[in-house]
């Protein structure tokens, strides 16, 4: 709760009134705001706003309102202008906390200086920012059965559309039977996906000398819509016991889980024109020419390259500029440790100059609360287009050297020859199309799929269905929440193929899915191998 609040009025050296608590919880959200009556006054702003160590700026808003009076003489119209500043305390760097001085600007008026405000920080309540339950907080049990939201870390401040993943285990010390469980919606959000867990993956785990154990009930992940305390959906559950009780009746419990509470930062001020709500950490990118082309046909090929630790959340690459007449065409895509990678190839028109780029990408780094851009460098390409000739071939007279029985072996050969490279071309182009990135319909996605879990856990192209995959991801001794999530996938897919119509979304959708299964597929195999 917020500690005593103070209103100095300081008509004598400004006119503005303002307002902040005298002392503030630790982990608590509090505002300084700054109120002016003045006729004339249009608006309120501060420059560059200090403070100690323990408090952390969240933003700040301008506000207007306008009261009318009617009084014997006619009406009376008043107009307050409020600007308000939201900090958020902790105990760091030692309880007596400050803000300020502060330069303000009443526009209409004038340029005043705000005095240095001093804060008390005190109690235990928990930080700001990202909260949620650990393994830890269920050490002491109340109950037998209890259920725990877990919060995986954000990676930085949650603002607006931040993607948020949260897991619901079920925890119990006793047998556990039959369960049914339900959730609600958030507050101040949305959620943007729900994996439940069908089956019991029940896993031992030690609380404090308590045996007990857990199960995963489900994978939420969502997004906050605003600034402010984002309230995290709540998980409710009855359980039946497996064992009747001294008195021969099965126990019964209905659970809930507790709450989580995370603060929401609201956006910077002042975001640049063509910022559209990125969220990224730092991040550096380049456009170059490939050496040799992913095609088969000898196309000029180009790769974009996203590294940094931002690079995990770009789904997809930025829109490129190209100028000339020429297709730009993606082809496959990749990525390795904090660095992806996107081959486009380039498919000319006519002869000339090809120009991708310049472009420019913008985001807000949620580590440091600030908008930040990369440059991405022109790559120009030259095009040559080689001429058709037309020539007329004459046959040599039978009295010369050589016969038409020449020309016509001639003939056949080249024939041959051409069916043969368009035989070998398609062959290539069907081995590139076997892949994820490069499948323009269920089917090829599903194609794509296959082929690629051959790859990986085979070491070759083979036929794969869902008992031979079930069985490969055994034997690779496969994470089970990731092998059951690769099977389950692979029967939507294969259920989807039956549907006379498939939304463009869904595909989309899928073709993400089956992406992001590859990558923890890949990095799971690589942890194995490096365990051995």
């Amino acid at each position: 709760m917020v500690g005593l609040v103070v209103l100095l009025l300081l008509g004598s050296t400004g006119p503005f009134d303002w307002e902040c608590p005298l002392s503030v919880e630790n982990g608590e959200t509090f505002s300084l705001r700054i109120t002016c009556s003045e006729p004339g006054c249009s608006g309120i702003s501060a420059g560059r706003i200090p403070s100690s160590s323990g408090i952390t700026l969240m933003g700040s808003s301008t506000s207007t309102s306008i009261s009318t009076i009617t009084t014997p003489n006619g009406r009376q119209l008043t107009q307050m202008v409020v600007l308000e500043i939201v900090f958020s305390a902790s105990s760091a760097g030692g309880n007596n906390q400050t803000i300020g001085p502060l330069q303000l600007n009443i526009h209409g008026i004038g340029s005043y200086t705000l005095d240095e405000i001093s804060i008390a920080v005190g109690g235990s309540a928990g930080t700001s920012g990202s909260q949620g339950g650990t393994a830890d907080s269920a050490s002491e049990p109340e109950e037998d059965v209890w259920l725990v939201g877990i919060l995986h870390d954000p990676q930085g401040r949650i603002y607006p559309g931040t993607r948020l993943v949260l897991d619901y285990y079920l925890y119990s010390i006793i047998s556990v039977g039959n369960g049914t469980y339900w959730w609600g919606a958030p507050e101040l959000g949305a959620i943007l996906h729900v994996e439940t867990i069908p089956d019991s993956n029940w896993e031992s785990i030690d609380l404090k000398h308590i045996n007990a154990s857990r199960s995963l009930l489900a994978v939420v992940e969502m997004a906050p819509a605003a600034a402010g305390i984002l309230l995290a959906p709540g998980f409710w559950a009855d359980i039946t016991g497996a064992d009747y009780d001294r008195w021969g009746k099965v126990p019964e419990w209905t659970v809930e889980s507790s709450p989580i509470e995370l603060t929401v930062f609201p956006f910077p001020d002042n975001p640049p024109d063509h910022w559209d709500k990125t969220l990224l950490d730092s991040i550096a990118l380049r456009i170059e020419q490939l050496p040799t082309p992913p095609g088969q046909g000898g196309e000029l090929a180009v790769r974009f390259t996203c590294s940094g630790p931002g690079s995990v959340y770009m789904d997809e690459p930025p829109d490129l500029t190209l100028q000339g007449e020429a297709n730009l065409l993606q082809v496959n895509t990749g990525s390795a440790g904090n660095k992806k990678w996107w081959d486009f190839v380039l498919e000319p028109q006519e002869r000339g100059y090809c120009i991708l780029g310049p472009d420019s990408v913008v985001w807000l780094d949620r580590r440091n609360g600030t908008y930040r851009s990369a440059f991405v460098a022109p790559c120009s390409l030259n095009v040559t287009v080689i001429p058709w000739a037309d020539r007329e071939i004459e046959l040599e007279p039978a009295s010369k050297e050589g016969s038409p029985f020449c020309w016509i072996t001639a003939v056949v050969i080249g024939v041959l020859t051409m069916t043969i490279m368009l035989g070998v071309a398609a062959r290539r182009r069907d081995k590139r199309l076997a892949s994820v990135s490069s499948a323009q319909d269920m089917d090829e996605l599903l194609s794509g799929l296959e082929s690629e879990l051959s790859r990986m856990l085979t070491g070759k192209k083979e036929y794969l269905g869902y008992e031979e995959l079930d069985e490969l991801l055994n034997k690779s001794s496969v994470d089970n929440f990731l092998a059951r999530r690769i099977l389950r996938f692979w029967r939507d897919l294969e259920q989807s193929l039956s549907d006379r119509e498939t939304k463009g979304s869904v595909f989309k959708k899928s073709k993400s899915t089956a992406e992001e299964l590859l990558y923890k597929l890949r990095k799971d195999l690589k942890s194995n191998n490096e365990k051995e």
